[in-house]
């Protein structure tokens, strides 16, 4: 009797187990199982164009010109007035009045017009420099029209005001006593003319070249 029932349980769970296996293969078959094999996809992140980066570059060099000539003109802006005051010191003088400071402003108005003139040759070569770079893009003609019109006002205001004024400065000096007047005056007005002569030539050169950075600009 136990023999028979120990056989019968065997029996059983042979049964269970070929149905199992079974089923495990007909799921396999049906496709219950799914092994993915794709391998992930791994996208690239687009390195910055290099063209941006040049680009970029040139609009800095634009803009420095044009932060750098818009500079130029607000310090020249009084110009002419200044050296129409040192004039009228000078004229004062030659009539007896005194000066204390005639001196040495007119020794300032040298320098500074001394630096003034080194300023506006290094932004001409600035100037020229960007010529062979220009490229056609809106951005860069506004900002070569912004310096176009900083480089004719510059121009206007030295070769219509300061010129003549430091000219009649230099004509009024030499016309006085140097014991008076003092013996560096002439050596001072004379260079005070010569550089308001050389930035104003400088200017009219440069309002070509200016002139034609907002050609080559223009898109």
């Amino acid at each position: 009797m136990k023999k028979t029932v120990l056989s019968l349980f065997a029996l059983v769970l042979s049964c269970s187990f070929l149905s199992a296996k079974s089923s495990t293969i007909e799921d396999l078959k049906g496709g219950a199982f799914v092994i993915n094999t794709k391998a992930e996809t791994v996208i690239p992140v687009p390195a910055a164009p290099v063209k941006d980066e040049v680009q970029q570059d040139l609009v800095y060099k634009f803009q420095r010109l044009k932060d750098d000539m818009w500079r130029l003109e607000s310090d020249t802006t009084w110009l002419r007035n200044d050296i129409e005051r040192l004039e009228q010191d000078a004229r004062r003088i030659a009539q007896g009045s005194s000066a204390s400071f005639f001196s040495s402003d007119l020794r300032n108005m040298s320098i500074n017009m001394s630096r003034h003139y080194n300023e506006i040759q290094r932004l001409s070569q600035d100037l020229k420099s960007l010529l062979p770079l220009a490229k056609k893009d809106e951005k860069l003609n506004k900002i070569a029209s912004d310096i176009e019109w900083d480089v004719r006002d510059l121009d206007n205001r030295f070769n219509f005001d300061v010129k003549n004024s430091a000219q009649n400065l230099e004509w009024t000096v030499r016309r006085i006593d140097p014991k008076i007047i003092g013996y560096n005056a002439q050596w001072d007005a004379s260079d005070i003319s010569r550089y308001a002569r050389d930035i104003a030539w400088k200017t009219n050169d440069m309002r070509w070249d200016a002139q034609k950075l907002t050609d080559s600009t223009r898109p």
